[in-house]
């Protein structure tokens, strides 16, 4: 521990795997505190030195005004006038008294270390500071400076100033770091008895009044101290009335081995703690600052997915137009169809057949400019119907490419002037440039073109080869079916009429039968006409389904892209609050783990017994939320 006193060996082994448990944690908050943006670099400091700290004596640190009397109680307590004293700040360093055998001193940068062979050393080592308040500002800032390092803090003031505004202060701070205090009213022997107890009663009550607690306070006269010392043996009657017995008993008694080991445990604990809390301080203020760029993060997002849902609308408005249309061609399809294998046209077909049979239909053709099918397709203008889907089409790239870069150029601005007001700690961490797209991506619709128009074509065909080579064998069957049928029925009625006498009944039913198959006959025209009808409509069903379907893919990936070309935009804005975010979260997830740790070691050490105590492992941060 750095003095000479032995601790028993199970305090020890205890003493040390608390120091190796601190050593790991403290060590893993230096990894944590180096990801915190603008930590005051005292804080890091202040850390690594606790690193340090269970290694160095115990410290009994002197603060307090210049001219309080912390140079004059040290050398009281080691019975020398070692330290200067004087009218003027003497003291513009730190002074550290160590046990040694024999009066040393050394000296590195603010710190000087003086060795004493005083037996009071070999229980802790005393601290004298520059004058909190003093002349010199430097003095008030090397005393903050080290105050982090201290197991026990002893404020000094003289009698005649006790705890004033500024005393007040300095007890505050000291309760902030944790630390032990205690007050010691120095040159009291300027006091009659009576205000001794008056000024030990005010102490507590402004204690109690402005801090919420009573701290030890002691009454001393360093001087009367200073001079039963030097009388050889001490004088202790003097000692004991210049108040320095109760500050010997604390030393000896009260600063026992377990005591001062746990104590000096503390202090790394308290160190880091003070540490933790200014980190998740600044962390929680990072955040509470990062969560309106956050908001502007999620409203930049929400504007996307509006814009996306607006796109796919356009998409779907369109293609239930496209698709309306592609019904009103198959209907007007079916229609002329229909119209020509319409069962009023019969008497006409028939005639048609007899014309094909016999030749002159081929004859008739090679001066008509259109087949029946083509001139009944034209009637119903099934073709112009058709050729009302590439319009359409082509409207609607344009339509979601103008709204794609206006809302691109858009969310630009409205990025930009975000990115205007980030604070120059975020702003420096910003990769890439907000900015439109330098070109915009219209393979999509292009690239789909060709197989759309494959099938509109193959729509707009109609087989009309098909239908009129059909409707000619329609005719032909039908001129042979009547024709077959009026022979039947004239030979079955010449053979009523030969009979003797001739037999009306029977020629009524060859007659009604041979209706019948007339009838029969020409019925076939539109039921021919319905199945071709129905095999069409299918067939141009099958087509515009995919068709659609095609349009639809080619629609959702120009949509996807427009989407991505508006992330991309915006993305070195939103990736960066993101992280920063992430990073945040992750910190402040790690430095609540710190101070869970910090807390079970030090709710340990309170509980630390000889024999009794083992340390728990604590929580280690990773940086993993």
């Amino acid at each position: 521990m750095g003095d000479d006193v032995q601790l028993p060996a199970r305090l020890l082994s205890q003493y040390e795997a608390v120091r190796r448990q601190e050593f790991e944690q403290i060590n893993a908050l230096l990894d944590t505190l180096a990801r915190v943006d603008g930590l005051p670099e005292i804080h890091m400091e202040q850390v690594r030195d606790a690193l340090f700290h269970a290694n160095h004596p115990f410290l009994m640190v002197m603060v307090g005004p210049f001219g309080s009397g912390k140079s004059s109680l040290i050398n009281a307590l080691l019975g020398e006038q070692l330290l200067d004293v004087g009218p003027i700040p003497t003291t513009d360093h730190i002074v550290i008294l160590r046990h040694g055998p024999e009066v040393q001193r050394s000296r590195a940068g603010e710190v000087e270390t003086v060795f004493h062979p005083s037996p009071l050393l070999e229980h802790l080592s005393l601290v004298d500071t520059p004058g909190l308040e003093s002349v010199f500002r430097t003095h008030d800032e090397v005393t903050r400076r080290f105050l982090h390092r201290a197991d026990v803090v002893l404020l000094v003031m003289i009698a005649t100033q006790v705890l004033s505004a500024s005393h007040l202060e300095y007890l505050q701070q000291l309760k902030t770091y944790g630390k032990r205090v205690i007050i010691v009213v120095n040159q009291m022997d300027v006091l009659e008895p009576a205000e001794r107890e008056q000024v030990r009663e005010f102490v507590l009550e402004q204690s109690r009044l402005h801090l919420g607690f009573e701290p030890t306070v002691w009454l001393v006269s360093a001087r009367d101290a200073l001079a039963a010392q030097q009388e050889k043996p001490r004088d202790e009657i003097l000692w004991d009335e210049a108040g320095f017995a109760d500050i010997e008993a604390y030393i000896k008694e009260t600063l026992g081995d377990l005591e001062r080991v746990r104590q000096k445990l503390e202090t790394p604990v308290q160190i880091c703690q003070n540490a933790v809390k200014e980190a998740l301080a600044l962390v929680q203020t990072q955040q509470a600052a990062l969560d309106a760029h956050r908001k502007i993060v999620e409203n930049i997002e929400a504007q996307i997915e509006q814009s996306r849902r607006e796109q796919q609308q356009v998409v779907a408005n369109s293609l239930e137009e496209i698709s309306n249309t592609w019904d009103e061609a198959t209907a007007r399809g079916g229609g002329a169809i229909g119209e020509l294998f319409h069962f009023s046209r019969g008497i006409g077909l028939f005639f048609g057949g007899l014309a094909e049979i016999s030749g002159l239909g081929r004859l008739l053709r090679r001066f008509q400019r259109q087949t029946q099918a083509e001139a009944a397709f034209e009637r119903h203008k099934v073709r112009e119907t058709f050729r009302r889907i590439p319009e359409l089409v082509d409207r609607l790239g344009p339509r979601l490419e103008g709204r794609d870069v206006q809302d691109i150029d858009d969310l630009v601005d409205y990025t930009r002037a975000a990115v205007q007001k980030l604070p120059p700690n975020l702003s420096d961490k910003l990769v890439g440039r907000v900015q439109s797209p330098l070109r915009y991506e219209r393979a999509f619709l292009r690239n789909a073109r060709p197989r759309l128009d494959e099938l509109l074509r193959e729509a707009q065909s109609f087989e009309v080869t098909q239908l009129d080579r059909t409707l000619r064998n329609m005719l032909i069957i039908l001129a042979l079916w009547e024709t077959l049928t009026v022979c039947v029925v004239l030979a079955a009625a010449a053979g009523a009429f030969t009979e003797t006498p001739p037999a009306a009944g029977a020629l009524l039913a060859v007659l009604v039968v041979g209706l019948a198959t007339v009838l029969l006959g020409l019925a076939l025209v539109p039921l021919r006409g319905w199945l071709l009808r129905r095999s069409f409509e299918k067939r141009i069903r099958v087509l515009r389904d995919e068709y659609l379907e095609t349009l639809q893919r080619a629609c959702d990936e120009l949509i996807a892209h427009g989407v991505q070309l508006r992330r991309d935009a915006t993305a070195p804005f939103t990736r960066l609050i993101a992280t920063q975010a992430e990073a945040l979260d992750s910190l402040r997830h790690d430095l609540h783990e710190h101070q869970q740790a910090l807390l079970m070691i030090q709710r340990g050490l309170a509980e630390m017994e000889i024999g009794k105590y083992q340390p728990v492992a604590p929580p280690q941060g990773n940086g993993d939320v």
